[in-house]
């Protein structure tokens, strides 16, 4: 069958290698790490401009067959013989079938031994939609930059310097907080069983018109699971072809900011980090991030290994903090040296506070003019205090002082000492995680009070329906009391039922569960000021005006996530109104 050429709108571009020339041993994207000539004309090209939104790439690999460009790997070497292109057919064929699906047309930068990897009268119809770029390598390179410039991309702008703000800006981390637009609240249905079918939005979309965040911070460390927009991806998949851009995934506004760090609680129990400087260069760039975090490690005082709590010795610590600064000194390298995008971010960690302070001039001689303060999460108000004052002094002497972020925290008690301080970001997921984390602050009212939320717990979890059989009622008796409770809330919300009707018909359900002793008389006495201050009718955020009393219960992720959307509102709104109240006093005095 031969194979002819095709038109369009678009195009799957195949790149042919056998063997990769970057040698870590911690997995990189494809795309870097092959080093061949076809591969340094497509970063050429990328360095330049933005991923074309018609392009995808996938590479056809004597070790792996075929897999999408994005595809983490190891470093290999092996030649892909015509024994070993026999042995790939039938899975190459396959999956370059379902590609070709998605696509116009698939153009092969290859050597002609890699079609024989390639089952052309498998492919059936789709054969003619393959065009193979003959000739020597310089025609395939001249070919191969020629289709790029051809797909109309636009031009990288490097990402400009963060402004010293106000107030600090506020980063939410991202935990796969997507949730499904129109779940049906009153049947507590999905509006498909498959995610794939939902119209599902990240809560920031979710709650326009309001702003919950200046930005968003998203975890490398997704890489070693399977959520979140960069999780670890399978060989050959839609999300393996072509980068998905970090401002569109979440739908950020043109003044909000994309931060990426490496999640190094993750590993943290690790000798040495389970990302590399390379990976995360590549990835920050590939997806368009405005922020970049240094590789860092953890100085924790003890881990955990193999379910054994380990002290580390000072020098074991010390030893950390080392790595990071050595990571952080080859990330800027490296950063510069492929001309990324990003602002890079170098991380400190520090035994304590003068072991933070002594590091800024270092961190600031190497170039950076961005920096964040790791670990913080583990320690205590006073410690956090004593290194951000300790730091700041040692910023305050610098020509220029660099932009400082926390990392993980927020600390309620301190932000006094952070804005004296000019600390300029911080990322905490705390006021969202505490919807659901909490037994009594799930809720932050805007009168600055924590409510309980109250606990309706589904019959259709199946750990939830285990303990509720352990009650021995009938299902039957079961399935009313639930749907009493909610019917109950529901009337009350409206005006209804009054408030020891609704709490009556709460307690009869919850009574069901076990709990332990005294637990439930304090849960009651909770849900009784919930019901009685009725905070939610006093909130403005789109989730409680829409929702009313669905945002106060205990009920799954689509209201537990939203209620995290809601406290999370509510502390951005406390950090706009602090700025608007120091301006508004600093102009007083000025005018008086």
């Amino acid at each position: 069958m031969s194979i002819t050429t095709a038109t369009a709108a678009r195009q799957l571009f195949v790149l042919g290698c056998s063997q990769t020339k970057r040698k870590t041993s911690l997995q990189l994207p494809a795309i870097t790490r092959y080093d061949g000539p076809l591969f340094r004309v497509l970063r050429t090209f990328l360095r330049k401009h933005l991923w074309p939104e018609n392009l995808s790439v996938a590479v056809l690999s004597a070790k792996h067959g075929l897999i999408g460009g994005l595809t983490g790997i190891e470093d290999y070497d092996d030649r892909l013989t015509p024994a070993r292109a026999g042995q790939l057919r039938e899975g190459v064929t396959k999956e370059l079938g379902v590609l070709l699906q998605q696509h116009e047309g698939a153009e092969l930068f290859m050597g002609r031994g890699y079609l024989e990897a390639i089952h052309l009268e498998a492919l059936g119809e789709g054969a003619g939609r393959l065009r193979f770029i003959e000739g020597g390598i310089g025609r395939k390179l001249h070919q191969l930059s020629t289709r790029l410039s051809s797909l109309g991309a636009a031009a990288r702008r490097p990402v400009a310097p963060m402004p010293h703000r106000s107030r600090p800006l506020y980063f939410l981390p991202d935990w796969d907080d997507f949730l499904d637009i129109d779940y049906n609240f009153e049947t507590d249905r999905l509006s498909s069983p498959n995610r794939k079918g939902r119209n599902e939005a990240h809560t920031i979309q979710l709650m326009r018109p309001q702003r919950l965040c200046d930005g968003v911070l998203v975890s490398l460390a997704q890489h070693l699971g399977t959520k979140g927009m960069l999780k670890r991806i399978p060989k050959a998949t839609p999300d393996s072809i072509a980068p998905r851009s970090v401002h569109e995934h979440f739908g950020l506004a043109r003044d909000q900011w994309a931060f990426c760090d490496c999640g190094a609680f993750s590993y943290a129990n690790q000798a040495e980090p389970t990302i590399s400087v390379e990976q995360a260069v590549a990835i920050y760039d590939l997806y368009g991030f405005d922020l970049g975090a240094s590789v860092d490690h953890i100085p924790l005082q003890d881990i955990r290994q193999n379910g054994e709590r380990i002290i580390l010795t000072e020098g074991e610590r010390r030893q950390r903090v080392g790595l990071t600064r050595r990571n952080a000194e080859k990330f800027l390298r490296l950063a510069q040296k492929h001309e990324a995008r990003f602002q890079p971010v170098g991380v400190i960690q520090g035994l304590d506070a003068s072991d933070f302070a002594r590091q800024i001039r270092d961190y600031f001689d190497m170039g950076y003019h961005h920096l964040a303060l790791g670990g913080l999460v583990p320690r205590g108000d006073s410690e956090v205090a004593d290194i951000v004052r300790k730091v700041s002094a040692t910023l305050d002497q610098l020509p220029t002082r660099p932009w400082i972020h926390l990392m993980g925290i927020f600390r309620p008690k301190l932000q006094d000492v952070f804005r004296r301080c000019g600390i300029d970001s911080f990322d905490s997921a705390t006021y969202f995680r505490k919807a659901w984390l909490r037994s009594d602050q799930n809720y932050l009212g805007v009168d600055g009070h924590w409510y309980a939320a109250i606990r309706v717990p589904p019959t259709y979890d199946a750990r939830t329906w285990k303990r509720l059989q352990l009650s021995g009622q009938p299902r039957e008796a079961i399935l009313r009391l639930e749907t009493d409770a909610l019917g109950a809330l529901r009337a009350y919300d409206r005006g209804d039922a009054s408030l020891d009707v609704c709490l009556a018909a709460v307690t009869a359900y919850d009574e069901l569960l076990a709990r332990a002793k005294g637990e439930e008389d304090r849960l009651i006495d909770a849900y009784r000021r919930t019901l009685e201050d009725r905070p939610w009718k006093r909130c403005s955020c789109p989730f409680c005006g829409h929702l009313g009393i669905e945002v106060l219960l205990f009920r799954g992720a689509n209201r537990n996530k939203r209620r995290g959307a809601h406290n999370t509102w509510m502390l951005y709104q406390t950090l706009k109104n602090r700025a608007n109240s120091r301006m508004l006093n600093k102009n007083n005095v000025q005018n008086f």
